[in-house]
């Protein structure tokens, strides 16, 4: 594996850490391999350069974080500036926006049957979904949860992003997405009468990654739990 660059991203890179805060590094190499790995408070994020350059020039969101807010650590090639040069927002990023809508209602209706922790992450994956890909639309996103939060009118939805650390009780989480998805969403509130079926066909039909990640991540810990 040949490493090109080492780039520090998320709070450490804007400098607004707080206690608790992960370490998130991208390493970019010239092969083909793409891995996550977490240990402890470090996330490291390794990505092949071609698959970065066409995500940039297909204006995705995780690129966009990284073009906006990345600092090289080693990046003696300059990555990271190449990567800024191939970056162009799309015109529209409806498809993000609904991805998070529809895993956000399932969320709502039927939350309760995953455990803590993957709902409270995914609950936050919508809210900040959502609001990420309205600022591209208008071509100033932020990233910062505090920034985030000044996004949206949600009380709850606020408390989810500035507090995301803290362990909120499952209906809190649920309800506080509800009202998020009535004031951000509200033409799509007929979601709320979807049943299971319904929302898991959609998922497969729309690609909705994070959504099927969802439900297999749910298959395992039932597994798991079951022995």
């Amino acid at each position: 594996m040949s490493v090109a660059a080492t780039l520090l991203f998320g709070s450490l890179a804007r400098n607004d850490q707080s206690e608790g805060s992960d370490t998130d590094l991208l390493m970019i190499n010239l092969d083909d391999e793409t891995r996550h790995i977490s240990i402890g408070k470090l996330s490291l994020f390794l990505y092949p350069w071609r698959q970065l350059e066409q995500d940039a020039r297909d204006g995705d969101l995780f690129v966009c974080h990284l073009v906006r807010e990345a600092k090289p650590i080693v990046d003696p090639d300059n990555y990271l500036d190449k990567l800024r040069t191939a970056f162009k927002f799309r015109s529209t990023y409806q498809d993000e926006v609904s991805w998070a809508v529809d895993l956000g209602w399932y969320l709502v209706r039927f939350g309760d049957e995953l455990n803590s922790n993957l709902l409270g992450k995914r609950a936050l994956w919508c809210i900040r979904t959502i609001l990420i890909a309205r600022g591209a639309e208008q071509r100033d996103p932020v990233f910062a949860p505090h920034r985030l939060a000044e996004q949206t009118q949600s009380a709850l939805a606020r408390d989810i992003l500035c507090n995301r650390r803290r362990q909120h009780e499952d209906a809190v989480v649920r309800e506080s997405l509800r009202q998020f998805l009535c004031n951000e969403a509200p033409s799509c509130q007929m979601l709320e009468l979807k049943d299971r079926d319904a929302f898991i066909k959609g998922f497969a039909e729309t690609s909705n990654k994070v959504a099927l990640q969802t439900l297999r991540q749910k298959e395992r810990s039932e597994a798991s739990y079951l022995g």
